[in-house]
């Protein structure tokens, strides 16, 4: 392969990663053509075959033809990168959406794998969601004896007393709940493999 045909593939791949979803394509890359390239790109990145009819219609905008059969046959090359078992938890482990690009064989060992990584990143989620949530319930209880401190009356006291005690709950429960996805401040994946 050409050097320039080389850097230009560099570049539309940090184009297309840093866009991460903007624009379908834009008027330079139109321009430049290198629509296998951009099939092995956009295969490769799981986006499915409606993708270059998007591209199609937006390089028209640009008054740009799209090679579209040379785009499919770059498509179906990078699915085949894509489509790896590898890959499927990858994708499942970082949430991200599967466009249904995998066919045959292929198919049913990355969707096993694109289900484990989800099943992951679902917990870990859940995991950073009560994490995130005791760190609000912490802060409070930490407000609530300051403020206990500074308490006036004993009716106050006693309702701040009350208000902590009940902080302190949630905080034990949440701690419970952490624990099931690792421990107390650390998320354990290895646990949901």
């Amino acid at each position: 392969m050409k050097l320039w045909k080389i850097l230009t593939l560099i570049s539309l791949s940090t184009a297309v990663a840093l866009a991460g979803g903007c624009a379908v394509i834009s008027e330079n890359e139109c321009q430049a053509g290198l629509w296998y390239e951009r099939g092995i790109e956009d295969g490769a990145r799981g986006r499915s075959q409606a993708t270059v009819y998007q591209i199609a219609q937006k390089c028209h905008e640009y008054g740009v033809r799209t090679d579209t059969a040379a785009w499919l046959r770059g498509h179906e090359e990078g699915v085949e990168q894509y489509c790896t078992p590898e890959n499927g938890f990858t994708v499942g482990r970082y949430g991200r959406d599967y466009e249904g690009v995998c066919t045959g064989p292929t198919a049913d060992l990355f969707m096993a794998n694109y289900q484990r990584g989800l099943v992951v990143y679902q917990a870990e989620q859940q995991y950073n969601a009560l994490a995130s949530r005791y760190d609000n319930v912490e802060r409070e209880y930490y407000r609530i004896t300051r403020a206990l401190d500074e308490a006036t009356t004993e009716k106050e006291a006693q309702a701040l007393r009350s208000q902590r005690r009940s902080l302190m709950r949630e905080m034990r429960h949440l701690e419970g709940e952490m624990m099931r996805f690792g421990g107390f401040g650390a998320f354990n994946p290895l646990l949901f493999y």
